[in-house]
């Protein structure tokens, strides 16, 4: 019997079912007062709107096909649908079973929501893993923590929890960002998955990992389901395996070591993967042949090395050492010690090798550098030119010359090189005096220089120049004394003698003093005193030693005008010298250093700094020597000339690009002016002219050795500031 109308009515309104009536698109015709619940929505708001606006976007494509593929032939189906509503649960599982009749759809949905299989499954899992479930509606703000929650914090079940509550057990620094993985979620739709340290309520450090998944409706966020767990025995482990990780790769760095595990049965190694891309080793390959690693081997320590490595293979005992050069993937040779841990069988046979090969070639630079400064050392101490003692803060010989330790053994009877042996105690008696002073001072810090003169067993007189000078560590500690002694007696006596020249020079002061600028005054100059002199000596009223004297100056005049007639003829020959030129390749450090020493005493008289710096490629140059040598010798003299005080340098440079060797001639003298600058290579031009001139010269050494150096190919250029110093650059060509 069917229904009456009364009834059905009854039926519909009462039913805990939502009842539907839509058409194939998904637009909605009718439904009961139960689906207000459903939609949030009352009846008459609801007809005529789409069910797509409330099922959730992860459903909507199987809804629409459900109902698409409904039709006479197929009425009927059934399948479960979430929709999002605005209830406390935030989303509504419901099963709904549908009818397809006269081109509508009767649907019929009853509620599933406790039941819902992902619902289950995290209750389920949260239960069995000790995994707390979580959910979070962001239109209310409420948050739902399952049982585990509350023990995974220690909290009471009963507590009322919330956002606020649930932020808090993390620490203060964190909280800001923990706050941000929600709000991100909502705000983008991402699921987030985090590990984070918390304090529990009772005090318990813990490590959580937390996951939050979104539920989407109309592609917005209206529900979170989420979960944590307690990870901590987990977080504690992987700490320690990035420590004892870290700490295995600064041990391996710190060693620049290679690890290898060597089968012998394979006859092959497995090396780290570090180890095979520094060598160049394929990394695709878990073991390498002993034929590949020994292409690697440098092959003047090949046979050696298999030698050894045979020898540490019958050794009895488990340890192994091997050392020999390996390329690495850019071609250059390394040092390496092998250091391995052989495991044999039963009858004593290497089955097994484990170690590390240690990269050891800085410390094999440094033991060559060690070795070659020491013979260095040795060979400068031995052939210098002076005795030379190196003693420690105590005063004990360390190192000496053999000039000094034969001396030693001879007259004291003792070899300091094997006996502790205190230098005060084997030195002359005349040196001890100073010796003490002199070696406390050097302690501080100070370096001292003095000039001692003595009477040698053969009763001649040496000056030597005594340096004492502090060696320091690291620390800027003074460790060692360097002390040597330099025979000066002919410097000395030099000097000495240019002292007794300069009274005499002195003495002709008057007759130099109308001495001009130019060329006419430097020829006439000494030929008044020649003509001076010879009338005074033709009048017979001069007493024999006065014309002794005269005599003396009449020949100091005949040489200077020598002089000046001799670089006039250099300079007139000009043309003659270009065209009998003898070139050959030389040295140019040797031939500068040979100008460079017919000029080292006259700058010792002056107490200059003069100073020679070779360039150590030994460049080589086409030129006439005699040519060569007279510019340089100009341009050398002039420099210590016109310099009073200070330094005179001569450095010698080559450059690969212009292919030229330059000579630089630097002093602290007078310097030029921007005037004279200009015409300094001009013949007869001096920077201090006039009748009160200070320097004496012809005024035509520059312009020589500027022809010179253009004849043989180079240049001469200046830099100069007057009162400061004059640069002179000359440069000329290498040979090809």
């Amino acid at each position: 019997m069917a229904f009456t109308a009364e009834e059905f009515k009854i039926l519909t309104e009462k039913t805990m079912l939502f009842l539907i009536i839509m058409d194939k698109t998904g637009k909605v015709h009718n439904v009961n007062t139960r689906t207000e619940i459903l939609f949030s929505l009352p009846t008459k708001q609801i007809i005529g709107t789409s069910i797509f606006n409330f099922v959730l976007d992860d459903d909507e494509l199987h809804f629409r096909k459900i109902i698409s593929d409904l039709s006479n032939d197929s009425s009927q189906a059934s399948d479960t649908f979430r929709f999002a509503t605005l209830i406390s649960e935030g989303v509504l599982s419901l099963k709904f079973d549908f009818i397809y009749h006269n081109d509508l759809i009767y649907a019929s949905g009853i509620d599933m929501t406790e039941e819902n299989e992902e619902h289950s499954a995290l209750i389920t899992l949260s239960k069995l893993t000790k995994t707390g479930a979580w959910y979070f509606n962001p239109a209310k703000n409420q948050i739902y923590w399952s049982k585990e929650c509350y023990i995974l914090h220690d909290l009471d079940p009963k507590t009322p929890i919330t956002r606020e509550k649930g932020v808090s057990y993390y620490s203060a620094e964190s909280r800001e960002r923990i706050e941000s993985y929600l709000d991100d979620l909502i705000r983008t739709g991402k699921p987030y998955d985090y590990t984070e340290e918390i304090t529990t309520e009772k005090g318990t450090k813990k490590w959580v990992r937390v996951l939050g998944k979104p539920v989407m409706h109309n592609k917005k966020v209206i529900f979170v389901n989420g979960t944590i767990a307690d990870i901590t025995e987990r977080q504690n482990y992987i700490e320690k395996l990035k420590y004892n990780e870290e700490t295995k790769n600064l041990a391996l760095r710190g060693i620049r070591s290679g690890i290898f595990d060597h089968h012998f049965d394979i006859n092959a190694t497995y090396y780290s993967t570090d180890f095979k891309k520094m060598l160049g080793l394929p990394t695709n390959e878990d073991f390498i042949s002993i034929d590949l690693l020994q292409k690697l081997v440098h092959p003047n320590d090949l046979e050696a090395a298999k030698k050894r490595h045979i020898e540490e293979i019958k050794k009895k005992g488990n340890h192994y050492i091997n050392h020999y050069r390996l390329r690495n993937k850019e071609g250059i040779y390394k040092h390496y010690e092998i250091y391995g841990y052989r495991k044999k069988d039963k009858r004593g046979r290497t089955t097994r090798m484990i170690g590390n090969l240690i990269n050891v070639n800085q410390r094999k630079i440094n033991e060559k550098i060690i070795a070659e400064n020491q013979n260095r050392l040795s060979a400068m101490v031995n052939n210098s030119f002076a005795y030379t003692v190196l003693l420690d803060i105590k005063g004990e010989i360390l190192m000496a010359d053999d000039t000094s330790l034969h001396i030693i053994k001879r007259d004291f009877g003792v070899d300091p090189m094997t006996t502790p042996t205190r230098f005060i105690n084997v030195m002359p008696v005349n040196f001890k005096n100073h010796f003490a002073d002199s070696f406390n001072e050097t302690i501080q810090g100070k370096e001292i220089k003095k000039e001692i003169e003595r009477v040698t067993n053969k009763g001649a007189a040496q000056w030597l120049e005594v340096k004492y000078i502090p060696i320091y560590n690291h620390k800027e500690e003074v460790t060692t004394i360097l002390v040597s002694f330099h025979d000066i007696t002919e410097s000395k006596s030099a000097e000495l003698a240019v002292k007794e020249a300069h009274i005499k020079e002195q003495e002709l002061s008057n007759l130099k003093s109308n001495i001009l600028a130019n060329f006419s005054h430097e020829i006439r100059t000494p030929l008044n005193g020649i003509i001076t002199i010879s009338n005074i000596l033709l009048s017979e009223e001069e007493e024999p030693e006065e014309k002794k004297k005269l005599l003396e100056y009449l020949d100091q005049s005949k040489n200077r005008l020598l002089k000046t007639i001799n670089n006039l003829s250099h300079y007139s020959e000009m043309e003659t010298i270009q065209n009998n030129l003898e070139y050959e390749e030389y040295d140019i450090n040797y031939l500068v250093e040979t100008s460079y020493r017919e000029y080292r005493h006259i700058a010792a008289t002056k107490n200059l700094t003069y100073s020679l710096e070779l360039d150590e490629s030994c460049p080589v140059a086409t030129i006439d020597k005699n040519l060569f040598h007279i510019a340089i010798n100009n341009i050398i003299h002039n420099a210590i000339k016109y310099t009073e005080k200070g330094t005179v340098s001569v450095t010698i440079k080559a450059t690969k690009k212009k292919n030229t060797i330059a000579i630089i001639i630097k002093d602290t003298g007078i310097g030029i002016d921007k005037t004279n600058l200009k015409k300094i290579f001009d013949p007869f031009i001096q920077e201090s002219i006039g009748l009160s001139r200070k320097y004496e010269g012809t005024g035509i050494g520059l312009s020589i050795s500027r022809k010179y150096i253009e004849i043989l190919g180079g240049k001469i250029t200046i830099n100069s500031t007057l009162n400061k110093g004059s640069e002179f650059i000359i440069l000329i060509p290498k040979s090809l």
